[in-house]
């Protein structure tokens, strides 16, 4: 019953979390706190009922180490603030699940979400791309005549060469598809590197109103007052006191560098796991 329960809540956090997600670009606080209080409190009843207090440290040990994974990805700015807390719940809810191992239910979640995530992530790019396609071609012509971007593709070309002399030099089978799976990395990198800049600035950077910030916002450019930086994109996430300058200096807007919703695709690394099961043979 205690499995059913933790799955009930995990559908239930994650169906909310990712309409609020796809509709504002946010996950609530409260439904990402609601999310690790209900799984502490599981986990506290069960334990007390079964005299079982390993069931309750192994919830401890999951969140331990998602909200180290999690602020991880946050100062990375991969994932928002909203992302990171709602890992850390399910890090608390999936420490333990089922015949699976102590933890090993929660590692195969994440490699899921590690395969959904970037294809997930790659048909929203396709999707942006489209939507804004005079912008992105015009935007990617020039990128791709700027220096760093030619000695990029240099390199890569370079590398990607090295494989290929490599493939051809050896007869062992697995380092012949290392060498493929290497040489066509390294052909692609520069250009996926430009795409996803390009569609950044395409599609994700916004002139938002001061009034409409909120904590955690990623500023995509310094925003400067007598000589002081107030915020900007080597900020993690725009906090509470820098929204209080902006309005004390007078500033109306800035620009700000929009998240994809990224939540769906932990509800989508879920179902995957819930469907497909462990097929990887590291855990």
């Amino acid at each position: 019953m205690v499995d059913l329960l933790i799955m009930i809540i995990a559908f239930t956090a994650l169906i909310v979390a990712s309409i609020h997600d796809l509709r504002t670009r946010e996950v609530p606080d409260w439904l990402s706190y609601s999310l690790i209080a209900a799984a502490f409190g599981i986990r506290a009843i069960y334990s007390i009922i079964k005299s079982d207090e390993m069931f309750f440290l192994y919830g401890v040990i999951g969140f331990a180490a998602m909200l180290v994974f999690g602020y991880m990805m946050y100062y990375a700015k991969q994932w928002g603030g909203g992302d990171s807390k709602l890992m850390i719940g399910l890090g608390t809810l999936f420490a333990t699940y089922q015949e699976y191992e102590p933890m090993k239910f929660l590692i195969m979640f994440m490699i899921y979400l590690v395969i959904v995530g970037a294809l997930y992530g790659f048909l929203w790019m396709l999707i942006l791309s489209a939507k804004n396609w005079q912008k992105v071609k015009i935007g990617f012509l020039g990128i791709s005549s700027l220096p760093k971007y030619r000695y990029l593709r240099m390199i890569s070309h370079a590398i990607t060469v090295s494989f290929i002399i490599v493939i051809f030099l050896v007869n062992n089978p697995v380092l012949k598809i290392a060498s493929v799976t290497f040489a066509s990395l390294a052909f692609v990198y520069p250009y996926l590197h430009m795409a996803i800049k390009v569609v950044e600035s395409a599609a994700l950077l916004k002139n938002t109103a001061v009034e409409k910030l909120t904590e955690g916002d990623w500023i995509a450019n310094n925003v400067i007052v007598n000589g002081k930086i107030i915020c900007g994109p080597k900020d993690p996430g725009i906090e509470k006191k820098q929204i209080l300058l902006l309005k004390k200096y007078k500033i109306n807007s800035v620009l700000v560098k929009e998240g994809i919703p990224f939540v769906p695709s932990f509800l989508l690394a879920l179902i995957a796991a819930l469907l497909i099961g462990n097929i990887f043979p590291i855990i």
